[in-house]
């Protein structure tokens, strides 16, 4: 039963980030070696499949511990904690998270699978547990949509290397510039 399920997932990520909420669930179901009937058992509709798997790899890929960087004293180095962790997951995810960008730009996305929004929800609140740990008040909401532009920059415009496959150094080097400009803002 496991093995099924995790066909299913595969086959389904596969088409999806290939055509979004575009591809058909034969497709899905040749990709996962599956018949159709099985995933209409299972999930009903082609859009209940897409939200149970884009949900299962949001929670597995892109599962947040913010929280637990927020507890970081440093305001600097919970900034560059936060932008490298981001940019190196989404960097890593990269077709995935362009098909979800697109998916999200055409309205296709409910809050709970649509990654911008949770992107930026688990900032703001992220940034809020810091600030309130430290006992200043500060606008997280500019800061996060600051942050999320920083993310979806890396995204959108092409880079000569993905940030994932960059030196550890070079990557806390960007961290550290996008940080100390966030901060001077603060």
């Amino acid at each position: 039963m496991r093995d099924v399920t995790e066909r299913i997932i595969k086959g389904a990520i596969s088409v999806f980030i290939k055509k979004g909420l575009q591809a058909t669930t034969q497709e899905v179901a040749k990709e996962a070696d599956v018949a159709e009937v099985t995933l209409y058992r299972r999930y009903s509709t082609k859009e209940n499949l897409f939200i149970t798997v884009i949900k299962n790899v949001l929670e597995n890929k892109f599962h947040s511990h913010i929280f637990e960087m927020a507890k970081e004293e440093k305001t600097e180095l919970f900034l560059m904690n936060i932008i490298e962790d981001r940019l190196d997951i989404l960097s890593k995810n990269y077709d995935l998270v362009r098909m979800l960008l697109s998916e999200s730009l055409r309205g296709n996305l409910t809050n709970e699978i649509n990654l911008p929004y949770i992107i930026f929800s688990s900032l703001q609140k992220g940034l809020e547990s810091h600030f309130e740990l430290k006992g200043q008040s500060v606008d997280t909401e500019f800061y996060a949509r600051q942050l999320g532009g920083i993310f979806l920059s890396y995204v959108i415009l092409p880079n000569e290397k993905p940030f994932n496959k960059l030196s550890i150094q070079d990557k806390k080097d960007i961290a550290r510039k996008y940080a100390k400009s966030i901060l001077s803002s603060i």
